[in-house]
């Protein structure tokens, strides 16, 4: 027989199924970690147009400004006591302006953790971060939630998310480390690598083939795809874009 929350969960479903708001037209961006969860499964039931991608920071991104971190109450736990928690948090709050964290329930389990230790980790979140603390009875009323947020977020017709999952810079060099971490394939490390060697933001994006693979970890075909970003026009480039799968590939 289904609990009270599992009864709630399915009582939200089909209410905003049956509501007609438009769900079909809302975006939301998911972890492709978050793919078989129930949660994914329940979103996409809504109605909801899912993107999956590999995200840095949040698991659900409903808007430029708007990253949701979902943790099941096992995973809240598993996530104090290595403190990811907090380094999660702390990089939600440099890359989204409205960070959310959504806690689902569901059944209880024996977790190992005390239930002070969770108060105080949700207090900390609220006060020591300033990020709001979502709690849902399970994988729908979570879903529900996610819908509610996405709605707000994309009142206003034709919205496009714009994924914010790097930090913002915070000094003059790191500004430079997320111009040319901008570029196909260079994560920081390889940013600051390039900024090294060739001093100036200017001169990486204007650096040859062959200068570039003087660079530890810039191969020809990396130093092909900076040099196509950076030297063909704008509406030039018309080969078909690479999807996640290929982009992850190209960049071992």
């Amino acid at each position: 027989m289904p609990s009270g929350a599992e009864r709630q969960g399915e009582t939200l479903l089909k209410f905003l199924k049956g509501k007609g708001t438009g769900n079909g037209a809302l975006e939301v961006i998911v972890d492709r970690r978050e793919a078989p969860s129930q949660t994914a499964m329940a979103l996409a039931a809504l109605g909801v147009k899912i993107e999956y991608r590999t995200l840095k920071v949040g698991d659900y991104v409903v808007s430029e400004e708007v990253a949701i971190e979902r943790k099941a109450y096992a995973d809240l736990a598993a996530s104090i006591v290595d403190r990811r928690l907090f380094s999660q948090a702390q990089a939600l709050k440099e890359c989204y302006p409205r960070p959310i964290i959504l806690l689902e329930m569901g059944r209880s389990a024996e977790i190992g953790v005390s239930r002070e230790a969770i108060r105080g980790a949700v207090a900390s979140m609220i006060l020591d971060f300033g990020i709001p603390v979502i709690t849902a009875e399970g994988p729908e009323d979570a879903a529900g939630f996610i819908v509610a947020i996405a709605r707000r977020e994309q009142r206003q017709a034709g919205v496009s998310i714009s994924l914010k999952d790097r930090r913002r810079p915070r000094t003059p060099d790191e500004e430079k480390e997320y111009v040319v971490a901008s570029l196909p394939m260079v994560e920081v490390s390889t940013a600051r690598r390039l900024l090294a060697e060739f001093g100036t933001v200017q001169a990486v994006f204007s650096a040859s083939e062959e200068e570039l693979q003087r660079v530890e970890k810039i191969g020809p075909k990396k130093a092909r795809r900076i040099r196509e970003v950076a030297s063909t026009p704008y509406g030039g480039y018309k080969t078909k874009p690479l999807d996640g799968r290929q982009q992850e590939r190209d960049s071992e």
